[in-house]
């Protein structure tokens, strides 16, 4: 994989921050049940400019706009006979934005896989509607994967994996490709002080979620970050996390992964962060080890800025 050498050297690696909220930021429409997956369709040319100033500012990986361009997110758009379409054009805008902006530097495209699911409208809940059967859902992430692969990633990045039964069928499809596995593990840090897997009560207003949505004990971090380095990854991190929730994430997860760490913490909402306060903290987890760094929700392309004018020379030995 074209990072390879860099990660072999233990050397930096940035990755871009937001890539659905900076579509919306600058102008691109959202879909109420497929979030961000729609603007490959509807606007390209904002999608591309998305990766194409990620670029500008420096980074080492651009990720495609398919975090929620799974079949059975797609179909709650009423779009799912365009799932390999949509998803293929989002390497290709990638790719593109490459060819613009960095055609000499050796930078990765990372095809984002979630195990979301379609929303009713107006919420974060899943419209049950749309809810696949274990064997729909499985075979749904092989055709993702496949299809990202076969357009041209360079790595697959597991986003927002928090739980294990599904986790563990998006991330077999990605690791049956024969491709590079990044997978990032989301995380909450509750009032009590204590860790969890990411959970959605913990972390949304109840407002955005339905009456029917239920309550569920979160899964222990421990377990989800064990189920995942079962199937070897390259590379494992946390993402889409409080910024506060980093710090009691990292360890927990060096007690359990050897290898490269990877983070990038979301900026959104109630959890805003500026753009120096982001970059700082990034420094910090740089040095402590953390090799691979960047940003989730609402981290704009000024905080990617801010933060490779940050970053140290080197990754720090591992805390």
């Amino acid at each position: 994989m074209i990072l390879d050498d860099k990660l072999s050297k233990r050397e930096i690696v940035v990755l871009d921050g937001a890539v659905g909220s900076e579509i919306a930021r600058l102008g691109g429409k959202m879909h109420g049940a497929a979030w961000c997956a729609v603007a490959n369709k509807t606007h390209p040319d904002t999608v591309r400019r998305v990766h194409e100033e990620y670029l500008r500012a420096g980074v080492d990986v651009i990720t495609t706009n398919t975090f929620a361009t799974c079949r059975h997110v797609l179909a709650g758009a009423g779009l799912a006979d365009e799932t390999v379409a949509i998803n293929t054009r989002a390497v290709e805008l990638a790719r593109a934005a490459i060819e613009n902006v960095a055609p000499d530097r050796p930078v990765a495209v990372a095809g984002s896989m979630s195990n979301n699911l379609a929303w009713i409208p107006g919420s974060f809940s899943p419209d049950e509607r749309y809810a696949p059967t274990a064997e729909q859902e499985a075979a749904n992430y092989r055709e993702m994967a496949e299809t990202l692969a076969a357009a041209g990633v360079d790595l697959i990045l597991m986003e927002m994996m928090s739980d294990i039964e599904h986790a563990s069928r998006a991330t077999q499809a990605a690791v049956d490709t024969g491709l590079p596995v990044w997978v990032g593990v989301s995380c909450s840090l509750r009032d009590d002080g204590s860790l969890t897997a990411w959970d959605i009560h913990t972390e949304e207003p109840a407002e955005r979620l339905s009456d029917a949505h239920l309550v569920r004990e979160p899964m222990p971090l421990e377990s989800v970050i064990d189920a995942m380095t079962s199937f070897a990854p390259q590379v494992v991190g946390l993402m889409h996390s409080r910024v506060e929730s980093i710090g009691p994430g990292l360890e927990v997860l060096r007690q359990r992964w050897n290898g490269p760490v990877m983070v990038y913490p979301e900026t959104a909402g109630a959890h805003k962060v500026e753009p120096e306060a982001f970059a700082a903290h990034c420094r910090r987890w740089v040095e402590g080890g953390v090799q691979i760094i960047g940003g989730c929700c609402g981290t704009t392309i000024e905080h990617i800025r801010a933060l490779v004018r940050e970053l140290p020379h080197a990754v720090g030995p591992r805390a």
